[in-house]
C-alpha cells in the first residue's frame, strides 16, 4: 500500500494530492457475509459431505478386502493371494484417485463461484467509488486495486448493496 501511495505521489500533480481519497474493501469478509456467499458455502459444504461419504464407503470396502485377505491368507494359494493383493492395491489406487478428484472438484468449484462473486462485487465497488468520489479502492485480502478513480473501509456498504441487488 505504501508503494502505491509513493507511486501516486510521484505521478499525480501537486494540485491532485489534496483530492486523493482511498477506500479499502475486504472481499473475503464480504463474500462470507453476503447471501450469495452463504449459498456458495452451503453448496461447497454439500459437495464436501457427499465426497466424504463416498470416500468413507471406499475406505470400508478396502478394509473389508484386507480383513477378508487376512482371514484367508493361510489357506489361499499363491496365485489367489497375488490376485487378492492386486484387488486391494487397485481399490487403494481408486481411493487415492477419488480423494484427489474430490479435492480438485472442490477447488475448481470454489474458484469458479468465488471468481464470479468477486467480479460482481468489483462492479458494486466501482459504483460506490464513482458515487463517493474515491480516487482508489484497494482490496485488502487479495491485494488488488478494485477501482482506480482515501482510506475508508467500504466492506459493510458493499455487503448491504450487494444483497440489495447492486
Amino acid at each position: 500500500m505504501i508503494r502505491i501511495f509513493l507511486f501516486l505521489s510521484v505521478f499525480l500533480p501537486v494540485s491532485a494530492h489534496a483530492q486523493v481519497t482511498i477506500a479499502v474493501v475486504d472481499f473475503q469478509k464480504a463474500s462470507q457475509a453476503v447471501q450469495e456467499g452463504a449459498q456458495i458455502q452451503a453448496e461447497l459444504n454439500k459437495m464436501q459431505q457427499l465426497a466424504a461419504s463416498q470416500i468413507k464407503d471406499m475406505e470400508k470396502q478396502i478394509m473389508g478386502l484386507r480383513a477378508e485377505y487376512d482371514k484367508q491368507a493361510m489357506i489361499l494359494s499363491d496365485d489367489t493371494k497375488m490376485e487378492k493383493q492386486r484387488e486391494i492395491m487397485a481399490a487403494q489406487q481408486e481411493y487415492q484417485q477419488a480423494v484427489a478428484m474430490a479435492q480438485q472438484n472442490m477447488a475448481q468449484t470454489y474458484e469458479q463461484k468465488a471468481g464470479a462473486l468477486f467480479q460482481k462485487m468489483r462492479k458494486v465497488c466501482e459504483v460506490i467509488g464513482a458515487e463517493k468520489g474515491y480516487s482508489l479502492i484497494l482490496e485488502i485480502s487479495q491485494g488488488g486495486v478494485v477501482y482506480a478513480g482515501d482510506s475508508e473501509d467500504i466492506t459493510t456498504e458493499l455487503i448491504k448493496r450487494y444483497d440489495a441487488g447492486g
